[in-house]
């Protein structure tokens, strides 16, 4: 006689399960952290941030800014010599700030634009203190592991009228007036841009 070998059943037993498995969790740091920054009254706004990101080794992208601040040296444009300032005296509000404070290789540059008591509008970039008059709160945004890029120089050449317009000095910007440290205060004449006074339009 011979033996009969038995075939083993296909499947799973009867009355097991499937073991459970652990979770999976999944973080993804983001992009982009928002701050929100409160400077108090009488500090360097810009002083103040830039020893935020240094102390935490961090660097921010200034989106927005809303308070008051008081005398304001701004650097001169172009034609005027580098490294020209001129100085406004009294109170102003901030109507918008465009900074980035990032490590090295990058220059950090502070732009604001300002409004006067009179309804004056000045702006550029700031070549000094930024002293706010009461609480100036500003808006940022963290830029996690950016990624520098050095772009190649692209040659082009340039039509003959573009090179002359460019030796005829068309399109720079209008010459401003005094030298270098200027200093003045914000009264009477003494603006940058003032709104057009007259009557409404009739409809």
């Amino acid at each position: 006689m011979e033996p009969v070998q038995r075939q083993r059943p296909r499947g799973r037993p009867q009355g097991s399960k499937n073991k459970p498995k652990p979770p999976v969790f999944l973080t993804l740091e983001p992009p982009m952290s928002p701050y929100i920054l409160q400077v108090p009254s009488g500090n360097d706004v810009v002083a103040s941030i830039n020893r935020f990101c240094r102390e935490r080794s961090i660097g921010l992208c200034l989106l927005s800014g809303s308070g008051s601040v008081a005398d304001v040296t701004l650097r001169q444009p172009s034609p005027a010599p580098p490294g020209s300032s001129i100085t406004f005296h009294g109170k102003f509000d901030l109507l918008s700030v465009s900074a980035a404070f990032l490590p090295p290789p990058v220059s950090n540059s502070f732009a604001v634009s300002l409004a006067g008591p009179q309804g004056q509008i000045i702006g550029g970039f700031v070549s000094g203190p930024l002293i706010s008059a009461g609480p100036v709160f500003v808006v940022a945004a963290s830029l996690n592991n950016p990624s520098y890029y050095r772009l190649p120089a692209e040659v082009k050449q340039e039509n003959s009228s573009a090179s002359a317009e460019a030796k005829e000095g068309k399109g720079q910007s209008p010459p401003v007036s005094g030298g270098g440290g200027e200093s003045c205060h914000i009264e009477g004449s003494d603006v940058v841009w003032t709104p057009a006074a007259g009557a409404p339009p009739e409809y």
